[in-house]
Parts: C-alpha cells; structure tokens; sequence
C-alpha cells in the first residue's frame, strides 16, 4: 500500500507541476476523398449513438452513453459535414463509397458530460487532438459507420488519462 501511495502521490505530483503534455490516439482514416462522389450526394438524417469512457489517474473513471440526432451533408467533390447539436465535422467520402472524419475533444463535448470535460481538462488533455474516429459505408438511401477510438494524455511520458469512445452511426436520405 505504501508503494502504491508513493506512486500516486508522484503522479499527482507531476499533473500539479505541469510538466511537458502530449497524447496519442492512433485513429488513422483509412478513406481518401474521392473525385467522383455524385452517386453518394445529399443529406443524410439519423442518430450517433456514442459510449465514452474517461479514466483518470486520482479521479476515477466515468462512462458517457449518448444517442443523438445527426444530419450528415455529401458532396460532389468528396467532402462530408456530419452535425451533431450545433457542431460540424468535416470528413471525405471516396470513389466507392466509404467515408470517415476524425473528431476532437471538442468536436464530440456535446457527447460528453460536464464531469467527463472537466476531468479530462484538468489532466491536462489537448481538446483540440484527434480523439475518435468515425468510419463507415454509404449505400444509397443509407449510411453507416463504427465510432472508435483511445486517446491518451500523457504527463513525462505517463499516462494521466486516457479517453476511450466505441459507437455506431446510421443514417438515410
């Protein structure tokens, strides 16, 4: 118990001191925009349903489920616009339909609880860092993708927090 102890309080320690921050998430898009995405354009209406969990050191861990309205816009020219409460992620659509973005902190806050932001800004985490990544299919009328994702803060190269996002989104024209 006394190591154990020692260590938490080193940890603490060096949250409180601010050392140098970094994260990672290994959340790579495996689309590219397309240049011909006719097939797939218009604007498609239906739910995100998001579970998030944050765990962080001294502070616990905290599981977010949320199921929102979604509208996603596909363009002509291999873009994507997924809304979700008054926030617009950008992503790309390719040639045979597939489709992804990359979402941050801040892009999925409104999925998150106030307890979830608060924990995770006071380890120090980048809000503005890749944090899940949302990838699927379009079929028309339909649209599908998986939500996945694990960010990590990091505090002299020790994790503090770490955010893990897992979800579905479905959505038709």
């Amino acid at each position: 118990m006394v190591k154990y102890c020692g260590l938490m309080s080193l940890v603490v320690a060096l949250m409180l001191v601010g050392c140098a921050s970094s994260s990672s998430s290994g959340i790579e898009l495996t689309v590219s925009r397309g240049d011909a995405t006719g097939a797939y354009t218009g604007t498609y209406i239906g739910t995100i349903s998001l579970t998030s969990t944050a765990d962080v050191v001294a502070l616990g861990s905290a599981t977010d489920q949320r199921t929102e309205s979604i509208s996603v816009e596909v363009t002509q020219d291999g873009l994507a616009f997924l809304s979700v409460r008054d926030v617009t992620i950008t992503g790309v659509v390719d040639n045979a339909g597939n489709w992804g973005l990359q979402a941050s902190i801040d892009d999925l806050s409104s999925l998150l609880s106030a307890t979830n932001i608060s924990s995770l800004n006071d380890a120090g985490c980048p809000f503005g860092a890749k944090a899940a990544r949302i990838q699927g299919v379009i079929t028309p009328p339909d649209m599908t993708a998986e939500v996945s994702g694990t960010l990590k803060c990091k505090r002299a190269e020790v994790t503090v927090a770490k955010l893990t996002t897992a979800g579905t989104l479905t959505a038709s024209r």
